[in-house]
């Protein structure tokens, strides 16, 4: 069986590509395009890794994982930021809120697929 892999992000022409790229290397993929139902998506979905955005409307990335350091199934599902954001201090602040990876738009689709099979070991 595929892994399972939720995107957040709310570019649907993104949501798309990075779709059609991990299903062509075999994972289950669904999207989200509104942050706000991210907990309904992982309790109906149980994906193995999510793929984040940072810059969203109503609630950002580290909203999110900071939200998701609140309930403990969610802690435990390893999490890749993707983001246009090249910065430091946020590689800083991700790490410390417990994200797996951080990778930067525009991205490598093989780099971003070995971090996720890596992370899914």
């Amino acid at each position: 069986m595929s892994k399972k892999i939720l995107v957040i992000d709310d570019d649907e022409a993104f949501l798309n590509v990075i779709s059609d790229i991990l299903e062509g290397e075999g994972f289950s993929v669904i999207t989200l395009s509104d942050p706000v139902l991210a907990e309904e998506y992982i309790d109906k979905h149980s994906p193995a890794l999510m793929i984040i955005d940072i810059f969203m409307p109503k609630r950002t990335g580290f909203n999110l994982v900071e939200d998701f350091k609140k309930v403990e199934k969610y802690n435990k599902i390893p999490k890749v930021f993707l983001t246009c954001l090249d910065d430091d201090i946020e590689r800083i602040m991700a790490k410390a809120c417990g994200v797996s990876r951080y990778l930067t738009k525009p991205f490598d689709p093989e780099e971003l697929v070995k971090n996720i099979r890596e992370l899914l070991k």
